[in-house]
């Protein structure tokens, strides 16, 4: 299995609700995919925010950012966020937010 974690820091609190209208679709597609868990945390400033998924394989994840909302998504990233980082790590169920954080952040 395969854990996603992912970073995304936003321009500027006027880019609040567009991505946040983005996420919410995106959490509606991910109830609807082959995503075992996930699991979503802001920062205190609500500026940063932390996305981890758990996935059978990397052909499941995959599939899915390259394809509706995610895909619409990350065409339209660079109007909300210039830094997205991105890691993947094997794992049968997802892990703290203090080591998922730590991973991403390195």
């Amino acid at each position: 299995m395969v854990i996603s974690i992912t970073k995304i820091t936003l321009h500027n609190y006027r880019r609040f609700f567009a991505f946040f209208r983005f996420n919410g679709q995106i959490i509606n597609e991910l109830k609807n995919s082959p995503c075992k868990n996930y699991k979503i945390t802001g920062s205190w400033n609500l500026k940063t925010w932390y996305t981890m998924t758990l996935w059978e394989d990397d052909v499941a994840i995959d599939a899915f950012y390259r394809s509706g909302m995610h895909l619409e998504a990350m065409q339209q990233a660079h109007l909300f966020s210039s830094k997205i980082s991105s890691k993947r790590i094997k794992g049968s169920q997802l892990i703290s937010w203090k080591e998922g954080k730590k991973i991403v952040n390195k």
